[in-house]
């Protein structure tokens, strides 16, 4: 994609969410609509497995500008995204990828990544709680998600990973009208609130053996996880950019006296922005030892929450009022240490790998 095409697409996208955020946080409108708007302009799909060139750039590129504006929509659209990207990476003999690939692809199907635990089950921080085991030719699945989003059922497709009585690791495919699959009442939170996170059910939930993903739980995981963390990373990048450029703009006044904590906020987001563009080309742990994949999350949503910090102190009382940008944007800032992988858990890695 060329630079010009680019900025283009970038402008359209900005117009387009800079409209609807406030809709969105006050859940007025959907965020179902903003999937369906980069459907229409062929953006979903950008760069599906890292294989090219350029890697996940375009699409960590528009989550990063949509994150700028409103980060409900971002994150709608990273879980989404994910659960295209688990898709893509099946073998279509043993897995309709096809079908499940043109659903997601069309929005009919929205993809709902419960890999929280799954992920953390990978690096030794935690069990895997979701049980299967084999009957009449298919798979039950009992256990519970603690927290998944794009919860709207009948269409969507959920993604997680249970274990057997062997010891045997799966990642399965649950869709969204599969008996005995039910959703907690959806909480009430600070922010985000239009993207459908609830805690998950799974009571004797009977799926087709095709429905696994994959049996190489391990391998599997490992592969995805870069491309997790760099899009997660797109969302505090873009909410970063939004709320230092805010307060650049209304700096000014006895508030200069914060000019020296904007500059180094400023320079932190350079240093981010400079490490995740350069591993978007390759999301490989491979390439990128794991360890800078997870450190440039750490530092990516500690950011967010210093740059909105930041961005209050410059503003004043005019961010203080419950439905300005500022505050908004606050709200946001404080759902990123709790995003799984949860600045504990980051932390605790780490710790473990230093």
């Amino acid at each position: 994609m060329s630079v010009e095409v680019g900025l283009a697409r970038a402008a359209l996208i900005g117009r387009f969410f800079a409209g609807r955020a406030r809709e969105i946080d006050c859940t007025n409108a959907s965020v179902r609509d903003g999937l369906l708007f980069l459907r229409d302009h062929q953006v979903l799909s950008d760069n599906l497995g890292g294989g090219t060139p350029h890697g996940i750039t375009a699409i960590a590129e528009v989550i990063r500008t949509v994150a700028e504006l409103c980060v409900s929509s971002a994150f709608s659209l990273w879980c989404h995204r994910m659960v295209m990207e688990y898709v893509h990476r099946t073998d279509p003999a043993t897995f309709p990828r096809d079908d499940w690939a043109r659903r997601l692809g069309d929005v009919r199907t929205l993809g709902s990544t419960a890999l929280g635990t799954a992920m953390a089950h990978l690096v030794g921080a935690g069990p895997l709680p979701m049980t299967i085991r084999a009957s009449n030719g298919s798979l039950v699945v009992n256990g519970r998600v603690p927290w998944a989003s794009n919860l709207f059922p009948p269409e969507m497709l959920v993604i997680t990973a249970g274990v057997d009585d062997a010891g045997g690791k799966y990642v399965v495919a649950v869709p969204g009208d599969t008996p005995g699959l039910s959703i907690d009442p959806y909480p009430e939170l600070l922010a985000l609130q239009a993207t459908g996170s609830s805690s998950l059910h799974l009571n004797d939930v009977e799926i087709p053996r095709d429905h696994v993903l994959s049996t190489e739980f391990t391998s599997f995981l490992r592969s995805v996880r870069p491309t997790f963390l760099l899009l997660q990373t797109a969302l505090c990048v873009g909410l970063s950019t939004a709320a230092l450029r805010a307060a650049r703009k209304a700096i000014g006044g006895i508030n200069v006296v914060f000019e020296e904590s904007l500059q180094a906020a400023e320079a932190r987001l350079h240093d981010v922005e400079s490490r995740w563009r350069g591993w978007l080309a390759t999301p490989n742990a491979s390439i990128v030892p794991m360890r800078g994949f997870v450190q440039l999350r750490l530092d990516a949503a500690l950011l967010a929450g210093e740059a909105t910090r930041v961005e209050a102190v410059v503003t004043g009382g005019r961010g203080y009022v419950t439905r300005s940008d500022t505050a908004r944007r606050i709200r946001e800032a404080a759902f990123l240490p709790v995003q799984a992988p949860t600045e504990g858990q980051l932390r605790w890695e780490l710790s473990r790998s230093a």
